[in-house]
């Protein structure tokens, strides 16, 4: 079978038995789809441990390869920042999600592990429901709050309204208060997210470990 999640570390891929219907491949299957990572970042990421951002990178790598499911239980958050784009910051992110994911397909109750935003695309979500507010948007708001590891990516590249402001502010106190592993990716620094979130948003922020990537 190809293109599967476990075929890195699986010891029966491409023997007999490997196929859709492999129950690890189900699990795995459906932790993704809740997870809403785009398919290109769903694979076991390669970290260059070489460049401007060695240090980052070995950091990272330390995460991934120590206990992901105590660093998430723990409530750890990162803010992965860096004013060039294109520089791996969303590659790391969710580096550390599949880890956690496939960790955690062995010993869950097929509930959501992990959750992927891209900050623009949720704002523009965050609009429409005002306007035309649907019945699964409160659902969808709850398990934003309570899963497990959350990733933010792109935040403060947009200034939204203020009614999306507070949305976005009570999903991160919501985490924040109850210790849930958060990680932001942006594009920005501190005084743009200051600027774009207000401080009531960037003091939540704030709070998470900073890695500012300087690479091209």
């Amino acid at each position: 079978m190809e293109n599967c999640w476990a075929e890195k570390y699986c010891k029966r891929y491409n023997k007999p038995g490997c196929n859709q219907f492999c129950e690890g491949y189900v699990v795995l299957e459906i932790l993704y789809k809740f997870s809403n990572i785009p398919k290109k970042y769903q694979y076991p990421a390669i970290l260059t441990t070489t460049g401007p951002d060695e240090k980052v990178y070995k950091e990272i790598a330390q995460i991934i390869s120590g206990d992901i499911i105590s660093w998430v239980n723990s409530g750890n958050s990162l803010l992965l920042w860096g004013e060039r784009k294109g520089n791996g910051k969303t590659t790391m992110a969710c580096a550390i999600a599949n880890k956690f994911i496939r960790e955690m397909a062995s010993r869950t109750t097929l509930e959501p592990v992990v959750h992927f935003i891209k900050t623009a695309k949720f704002f523009e979500e965050m609009r429409q429901q005002f306007n035309n507010p649907t019945p699964e948007w409160p659902e969808r708001l709850k398990m934003i709050e309570t899963v497990p590891l959350l990733i933010i990516d792109d935040i403060g590249a947009e200034r939204p309204s203020d009614w999306v402001r507070e949305r976005l502010l009570t999903i991160i106190d919501e985490r924040y208060s109850n210790n849930l592993s958060t990680i932001y990716t942006s594009n920005c620094n501190k005084q743009q997210m200051m600027e774009n979130l207000h401080e009531r948003v960037y003091d939540r922020i704030k709070n998470a470990r900073a890695l500012e990537f300087k690479g091209p």
